[in-house]
């Protein structure tokens, strides 16, 4: 992107980028992403194209900075100051509200893109990648015999896992149910013997 999201913008910008974003999460909820052109995107943010590449290079960098502005949405400073060991869980339930907020968006974007399609996948990968910067910077994990990196990929990947399935294939329980979930899938099974 053209402008760092992470740093403090003018309200002029953020409001263009915000215009841009707004129409993109429209157009996906009509069209699949490949059929989006940058000239309908401007139309409907209602600014001229030359605006839109003041701020991106092009469709695939705005919908980077919309997933960035639906993660940004997993509040970092309530997750960092819980204690050390509800870092994970309370990382899991701001991710579960986000998606539980924007789930009617989602389910309309997964209509038109479906579960397989790069964007799904990119988006997917881009919340797992916020997940995994957490984890590495919120929990013990130079404790581990396991690299901290692949650790982190696997809390990343069980609670996108629980988050996919119960947002984007439509199974929904609540928070609760949800964090046994959680726990289920990352304490290890106990291991039973024949006489069991």
């Amino acid at each position: 992107m053209k402008y760092d999201p992470t740093r403090k913008q003018p309200r002029g910008i953020i409001r263009t980028q915000r215009a841009f974003s707004d129409a993109m999460f429209g157009l996906l909820a009509q069209k699949p992403f490949e059929k989006i052109t940058v000239n309908e995107l401007c139309q409907l943010a209602d600014y001229p194209r030359a605006t839109f590449y003041n701020y991106f290079d092009d469709k695939y960098d705005l919908i980077g900075y919309c997933w960035y502005c639906l993660s940004k949405e997993i509040h970092l400073t309530d997750v960092q100051k819980n204690p050390q060991d509800g870092a994970l869980l309370e990382l899991f339930n701001q991710a579960y509200r986000v998606f539980g907020a924007h789930q009617p968006l989602l389910l309309a974007i997964v209509a038109q893109n479906p579960l397989d399609s790069q964007l799904v996948a990119n988006f997917l990968h881009h919340f797992a990648g916020v997940v995994e910067d957490l984890i590495v910077t919120r929990l013990r994990l130079q404790d581990t015999v396991t690299p901290v990196a692949l650790v982190a990929k696997h809390y990343s990947n069980t609670v996108l896992l629980i988050l996919e399935w119960i947002f984007l294939d439509q199974h929904l329980v609540p928070l609760e149910e949800a964090q046994g979930y959680l726990k289920d899938l990352l304490t290890p099974p106990t291991t039973r013997t024949a006489n069991d």
